[in-house]
């Protein structure tokens, strides 16, 4: 049964599956609300940017702080204070008050929190399921975040159309309870913790030492930044790329988004259920291959049905690529630097988003929308297919 055969993260899942439900649609929501505002792709990218430098600066301190302390009270606290932001932001779209600058502050807030969330809700999977069952664990954890994705977005779509973003805000605050729910229910069963004694600038320095000897992680690491930089912030450009290029209504958009779940979660589900046939390395490969492959497709197309089956391969692919490297990084790190290595992997992930959605929006601005996809997954080919040439040990893990 894999890690459907531990009932404390069977709750956690199905807390998460909504909760993650909730946070997609609020996601579209925010697209499009920002860019009707503005009309500026510029601007969807500012957004971006706006929820992820806080990541970048507080995300090595954050996992220090899940070595530390108790990961689930952690976890319990930013989904709460997450609540808060999707209420704020509710509040201020339903009595038709929002501005831009109302977003990009709720969206800094949002990504402060989710700074310290990431590294802890990671690491804490190891601790519902064991060892045995993390990659199970972890490909079903990507599942949740994409059945999530098919769902969300469509139905935000139909809710933007026939009412307005600010309810869809509202239903995520309203989702977030769910997750809080079961992660008082459930009891973890906690890692050997690091020392408090040591300060916290020694701590992470052990935790960028411990990655820097690793070969086998700084290739990873490496990889999913140029993913962050080149091809994960594409979903940046989906509004513009469904009105401009593709001229969809919301939904119509809200359904191109959910086909990237679609492919996510059906990627997922065949990794916890037969990834263990498989040389782990082999499956990042291909997944960092295919995700360029899909968006250069994606960028070609003028076929509202062949942009929808690329979405999905897209989908796929970036679920292989992240949910298995994820897997990699939690089983090869030593428990008391768990948290400071999964801060490393949010780091180039999250903290690289900014660079990658800025880049994203400004050669859309000049260049247009396609030309902007184009390059950015001509370019990460380029670095995957080199890192995979020149890694034969990655290729080759077990």
């Amino acid at each position: 049964m894999g890690a459907f055969g531990h009932r404390d993260y069977v709750l956690f899942w199905i807390g998460l599956l909504v909760s993650t439900a909730g946070s997609w649609m609020q996601t579209v929501a925010l697209g499009w609300l920002v860019y009707d505002l503005t009309h500026s792709p510029f601007k969807l990218g500012l957004v971006t940017t706006a929820g992820t430098v806080p990541i970048l600066l507080m995300t090595l301190h954050a996992g220090v702080v899940a070595d530390r302390f108790d990961k689930r009270r952690i976890v319990i606290l930013t989904q709460t204070l997450l609540t808060v932001q999707a209420s704020i932001l509710a509040a201020l779209a339903l009595s038709h008050i929002i501005q831009v600058w109302h977003i990009l502050v709720l969206a800094a807030f949002a990504g402060l929190i989710n700074a310290f969330d990431m590294p802890a809700r990671q690491a804490m999977t190891i601790e519902l399921v064991g060892r045995e069952d993390l990659l199970s664990a972890v490909s079903l954890n990507s599942s949740a975040f994409n059945v999530s994705r098919i769902v969300g977005p469509s139905i935000a779509g139909i809710i933007v159309a026939k009412s307005s973003e600010g309810v869809c805000f509202l239903v995520n605050a309203i989702s977030f309870l769910a997750i809080i729910v079961m992660l008082l229910v459930i009891r973890t069963m906690p890692a050997r913790g690091s020392s408090r004694q040591e300060s916290m600038l020694a701590q992470i320095r052990q935790g960028l030492v411990y990655v820097r000897r690793s070969q086998l992680m700084l290739n990873l690491l490496f990889l999913t930044g140029a993913g962050s930089l080149f091809v994960l912030q594409y979903n940046t450009l989906m509004p513009a790329l469904a009105r401009k290029v593709l001229g969809l209504g919301v939904t119509g958009y809200g359904t191109l988004m959910s086909m990237a779940g679609l492919g996510a979660g059906t990627a997922a589900l065949s990794v916890a259920a037969l990834g263990h046939l498989f040389k782990r390395g082999k499956l990042v490969v291909a997944g960092a291959t295919i995700v360029p492959l899909g968006l250069a497709a994606l960028a070609l197309s003028n076929s509202y049905g062949l942009s929808l089956a690329c979405v999905a391969v897209t989908g796929f692919g970036m679920m292989l690529f992240l949910a298995v490297s994820n897997s990699l990084l939690q089983a090869e790190s030593p428990e008391e630097l768990r948290g400071r290595v999964l801060s490393v992997r949010t780091l180039v992930f999250m903290g690289l988003a900014p660079a990658g959605a800025l880049l994203a929006g400004t050669l859309a601005q000049y260049y247009g929308v396609r030309p902007a996809i184009l390059i950015g997954a001509g370019v990460f080919l380029f670095i995957s297919s080199a890192i995979a040439l020149a890694s034969p040990a990655l290729r080759s893990l077990e």
